[in-house]
């Protein structure tokens, strides 16, 4: 976003008062060159640094869609570094497609629920639906907060509950499950090593799938018997936690072949996954080299879309979603790892074990990924049921 030239403290000829003009505004502060005038600027001028948007169009005349593109800018900034843009991207869609012409403080309880039924009425989970809401809650909060509409738009939506199970037409999303490991055996068959890899390292971390994606050989500390790996980026660096993955035999090595590179290239490689995945295709090539196409004669020299150099969260869901496809298993998500790495610590340690390797702050969180053992219930009621 191209910022806007400081505003000057200049002199007004004609009547000899200092003057500064802010978004094509024009404020007159007093004589020129008095301590008076010079105070008055100097507060309109950290206004004006604290909030641009604040000078020039009265709050009544500001549109949803004009106010929309100034949340949505500050939002790339603001989460540059998490999935958040593009899920209020998505969330203040149906709001600028249905009142986009209409001022904010024409906003309502009655236009929140035309929004939040948007979503309703296309079989969004409740959960979706009311995480979308709360979205838009938030860029009305972030409105008032920048002096560009009155608190009580956004006090009078705060005022709407969330929609309730078995209270309304929305369904319930199903629960995150953990993939068990015949499922991971069947799926990484069908997968080029390095995802494989990936894949098994996932399992044994326990790490979200944006932590495994972002490790490079210089975050990677060999000094101990146990390796460890302390993030910069991540989830809930904003809030000043530290974030430290734990390496052990196993992953260790699947991990070492990996940093054999560059101390600041990324581990895991899409060009390398890309490679594999053609040399196999080579190596079960049934045809004579002398018909048919060879290996890399029928690709562009210069295609528009190259494989990066780093995997991103939704590139290696949808790898694992089409080796599970092509296994003939149902389709899984990424962070099904992280559960069941959960699951399975609480199962053959405790809960307090399973929350230090997932890197909770709270022992209930950690419930929400480790599910309870059947298995061990059903042994503790033989013995006391």
């Amino acid at each position: 976003m191209r910022k806007p030239s400081e505003p000057s403290y200049r002199l007004h000829k004609s009547s000899g008062q200092a003057v500064t003009w802010i978004q094509g505004k024009t404020f007159y502060l007093g004589p020129y060159d008095s301590q008076e005038s010079k105070q008055k600027y100097h507060k309109l001028l950290a206004k004006f640094h604290a909030n641009p948007n604040s000078f020039g169009v009265e709050k009544c005349r500001l549109s949803i869609a004009e106010v929309a593109v100034l949340f949505l800018k500050h939002c790339r900034e603001y989460y540059k570094d998490s999935p958040e843009f593009p899920q209020y991207a998505r969330a203040l869609g149906p709001v600028i497609e249905l009142f986009s012409d209409s001022h904010i403080n024409e906003f309502g309880i009655s236009e929140f629920k035309v929004v939040r039924d948007y979503w309703v009425r296309r079989g969004c989970a409740r959960s979706y639906c009311n995480k979308n809401a709360k979205r838009v809650v938030a860029f009305f909060k972030w409105l008032v907060s920048e002096d560009l509409l009155d608190v009580t738009v956004y006090q009078t939506l705060k005022t709407v509950p969330p929609l309730k199970a078995g209270r309304c037409s929305s369904p319930e999303a199903p629960k995150v499950r953990p993939v068990d490991d015949a499922t991971i055996t069947a799926t990484i068959k069908h997968l080029p090593k390095v995802l494989a890899d990936m894949v098994r390292i996932h399992r044994l971390l326990g790490c979200r799938p944006s932590e495994l994606l972002c490790i490079k050989p210089c975050m990677v500390d060999t000094k101990s018997e146990v390796w460890t790996i302390k993030l910069e980026k991540h989830k809930n660096a904003w809030r000043g936690h530290d974030r430290v993955l734990v390496i052990g035999p196993k992953a260790k090595q699947l991990l070492r072949p990996y940093l054999n590179r560059p101390a600041e290239a990324y581990c895991f490689s899409p060009a390398e996954a890309m490679e594999q995945r053609l040399a196999d295709r080579e190596a079960a090539r049934t045809t004579a080299l002398s018909c048919g196409n060879r290996r890399g004669s029928n690709r562009k020299a210069n295609p528009k879309k190259k494989p990066g150099d780093f995997y991103t969260v939704i590139g290696y869901t949808k790898a694992i979603h089409t080796a599970a496809r092509k296994a003939g298993l149902p389709i899984w998500g990424a962070n099904r790892l992280r559960h069941a790495t959960a699951t399975a610590i609480r199962a053959e340690e405790n809960l307090e074990a399973a929350s230090a390797i997932l890197g909770h702050r709270t022992i209930s969180m950690t419930e929400n990924y480790a599910e309870r053992s059947l298995q061990r219930a059903i042994e503790v009621a033989k013995k006391h049921g």
